[in-house]
């Protein structure tokens, strides 16, 4: 027996009209389902959203109206609906497609008993494909973030936009000039019209990307074909069924043009407001990937060029983290160390061995390393002693210095190792050579002593003998002996006095300089001669040589002494001492009488010049004689 209408049906049937024009006015979709779950009643909302008409759904099961999507993606009957109340998310069918809902049951009751159900349908298509658009961009960022391709991430989105648009979509990126674009992703596009815009000109002549790419703005063709930007691309964009482009430009973080994020239409379309909404979180998401992308390429082109230049460098550098363990290592330092600093590990620390000014050794705790991670700077650094694998020690030199972050707090320490085996080797050569260089210039020095002592005696036996001697030519000789002899010491006094500092090898111009002091003192009277001096260059020579030059410069000073200033009231006597580009150049020039018309010095028998000449030849130079009128210049070359 059929149970009695309830109050609400009852009343529905008495003024039907009134009820239907209320729940028509209403914007909610709803269902009235009697006590089996069947359709009663929907109003113009609900036929609207499940795409039927009342007669179409009148006594359908609810089961048939809502359905579940499956993990697989089909879809079955809502086969557990309840007419006790709650809500959830389900599909409508419409035709061949199911669309998004919310509902919410509330039961109509009778005395208690159920009798029926209102049921709400809340169409949730958009804010899915809001949803849809918000997972895309997070997949994408975790994706980037993981690792993934820039073409990968990319796809994402291009593909969530062509869902959401109901169209096709690509992004462009442009290139490292900034001239053209290139296609960085697409979906549903046709890889024969990609070829066709890949590398398209960014400028005012260029269709839609090109264009918007280079005045920062979007730029929105609804119909291609009306858009002359279009001609030279017009037959491939209807070939392909492209007939609106929509070009949004991907921008920045400081506002420099990325590349564009484009969606095209199979028919002329205008984007509305949602829709550009949608476009600009996709293309600040691209952006977000595409200058994330730049920044690891360029992070890792500059970490290559620091891990080539740390390599090749001849120093061993290597950074640690606040436990010592190494987080950079260079080629050179992977000689000297492991994963960890000496003297975080007790068999590496007992290769190592210093030893501080007092001669104690160097603890683990006072190494370098260790030190710089309490906050020392560890400069120029401790010489190591360092156990090589083969059992050999080589000298090093470590440094460390502590890394700090914006807080100052120690992130970790950074520590170098120099090979100073040859250095220390050098040293200690350096010390014995010293050693040695002591103990021969005691010996020089006492050499030295003694032939002074040697060229007294001589100067006293011939001063005693010159004394002795009566026969006027044989005084002469002896006189012009005890004269060399006591030019020779000066020449040999002025010798070791210059070499004092250096047994090899003297400033010239300082030794010059003393020798004809020295000279002018012992073989001139002041008043009628005077000696002037000119080096106005500082070379050093080799102490042999030098002594060469200092005889030649006293034989031929003597000379003119002796022969230039016989009826001179004063004379002036120049030393001169240059180099040249033969090399060296001494001049010694008188103002005297100058020589005899009738004289070739090159003939000379005089023991003087015989002896000017063999140490000019010990020169490898050469001698010029020139009249200078007055006196004579008497110029020596020879090769520095």
């Amino acid at each position: 027996m059929d149970r009695p209408a309830v109050p609400a049906e009852a009343e529905r049937e008495r003024h039907p009209s009134l009820f239907e024009a209320v729940c028509n006015g209403m914007a909610v979709a709803v269902v009235l389902l009697d006590d089996h779950r069947r359709c009663t009643y929907v109003n113009a909302a609900a036929e609207g959203l499940l795409g039927r008409r009342l007669a179409e759904v009148r006594g359908c099961p609810a089961g048939d109206m809502l359905y579940r999507a499956r993990p697989d993606g089909s879809h079955h009957p809502l086969a557990d609906w309840t007419g006790d109340g709650g809500s959830g998310e389900a599909f409508v069918r419409r035709g061949v497609r199911f669309h998004p809902v919310a509902y919410t049951v509330r039961p109509i009751r009778d005395a208690g008993i159920v009798a029926g159900s209102i049921v709400e349908l809340h169409d949730i298509a958009e804010r899915r494909r809001s949803e849809n658009l918000l997972v895309a961009q997070k997949k994408a960022l975790e994706r980037a973030a993981g690792g993934a391709s820039l073409n990968d991430v990319l796809n994402l989105l291009v593909q969530a936009a062509a869902e959401h648009l109901g169209g096709r979509a690509a992004i462009f990126i442009a290139d490292e000039a900034g001239a053209r674009l290139r296609v960085g992703a697409s979906a549903g596009m046709a890889e024969a019209f990609l070829q066709a815009v890949d590398g398209l000109e960014i400028g005012p002549d260029s269709p839609a990307c090109g264009t918007a790419a280079h005045i920062g703005e979007r730029v929105i063709v609804r119909d291609v074909a009306q858009d002359p930007l279009w001609a030279p691309y017009l037959a491939v964009a209807q070939e392909h069924g492209i007939r609106a482009c929509w070009s949004t430009v991907i921008r920045s973080f400081s506002r420099k043009v990325l590349g564009t994020f484009a969606v095209y239409h199979c028919s002329p379309a205008a984007p509305l407001p949602d829709d550009l909404e949608a476009i600009d979180l996709l293309a600040h998401t691209a952006a977000i990937l595409i200058e994330r992308h730049r920044t690891e390429k360029e992070r890792q082109a500059s970490e290559a060029l620091l891990s080539a230049v740390l390599d090749y460098l001849p120093v061993g550098v290597a950074v640690y983290d606040p436990q010592g363990r190494v987080t950079r290592i260079n080629r050179m330092m992977r000689r000297f160390t492991s994963n960890v600093l000496p003297s975080a590990d007790g068999d590496a620390a007992r290769r190592w061995r210093a030893t501080k000014p007092d001669g104690t050794p160097v603890e683990r705790h006072e190494f370098a390393g260790a030190r710089a991670l309490r906050g020392d700077t560890v400069v120029p650094g401790i010489d190591f002693q360092y156990r090589q694998d083969d059992g050999n020690d080589v000298w090093t030199r470590v440094s460390a210095a502590p890394l700090r972050d914006d807080g100052g707090r120690i992130t970790g320490a950074v520590a170098a190792v120099i090979d100073i085996d040859a250095e220390k080797r050098a040293e200690r050569d350096l010390t014995v050579a010293l050693a040695e260089a002591r103990q021969n210039e005691l010996v020089a020095r006492e050499m030295s002593h003694r032939i002074m002592n040697s060229f007294q005696l001589l100067q006293g036996l011939l001063s005693a003998q010159t004394r002795s001697i009566t026969d006027p030519g044989a005084r002469q000789v002896v006189e012009q002996a005890f004269g060399r002899v006591q030019a020779m010491a000066v020449v040999h006094r002025r010798l070791f006095e210059a070499t004092r500092r250096d047994l090899t090898t003297l400033d010239v111009a300082e030794y010059l300089r003393g020798l004809v002091v020295a000279l002018a003192d012992a073989f001139t009277d002041r008043d009628h001669c005077v000696l002037d001096v000119e080096v106005p260059v500082t070379v050093r020579m080799e102490a042999g040589r030098a002594s060469s030059l200092g005889l030649i410069t006293t034989e031929l000073t003597l000379n003119a002494l002796k022969h230039a200033f016989h009826g001179v009231d004063r004379g002036r006597l120049a030393m001169r001492f240059d180099v040249v580009e033969q090399g060296c150049r001494l001049t010694v020039a008188d103002n005297g009488v100058g020589l005899p018309k009738d004289l070739d010095p090159k003939a000379s028998s005089g023991m003087g010049m015989r002896l000017v000449h063999g140490l000019v030849r010990q020169l490898n130079g050469t001698l010029a004689i020139e009249h200078a009128q007055p006196g004579t210049r008497f110029v020596v070359t020879f090769p520095a």
